[in-house]
């Protein structure tokens, strides 16, 4: 179960350990059902406790932002261990996302 918090109209998410093939299916199901079932369309994903992020952790990052895109919604991403920041570096996928270093600086982005 994904953990999350609700901030006024911004939902934070919480995935833990390693965002492989199976947990990141799981992060993208549950985070879609809070798009299409409970009207998210503000969503900041803090990886503050994710480890690890395979090629599948960040498909399910761009089908997200895709989707929040196309309801004019918001997905930022915040607080990501440098491990995994050199990840997102190494791929080039910094630009596509908006990547902050706290959750603080991310629910401002959208308030």
């Amino acid at each position: 179960m994904l953990k999350k918090k609700k901030t006024g109209n911004i939902i934070i998410v919480y995935p833990e350990g390693r965002l492989d093939v199976t947990r990141s299916t799981e992060l993208e199901e549950e985070i879609t059902k809070l798009i299409e079932e409970e009207g998210a369309r503000n969503i900041i994903m803090n990886l503050e406790n994710v480890e690890y992020m395979s090629s599948s952790g960040f498909r399910a990052c761009i089908a997200i932002l895709r989707k929040l895109k196309s309801l004019n919604g918001n997905f930022k991403i915040s607080n990501v261990r440098p491990s995994v920041k050199r990840i997102f570096d190494v791929i080039e996928l910094t630009s596509l996302f908006d990547i902050y270093e706290t959750e603080e600086e991310a629910i401002k982005s959208i308030q």
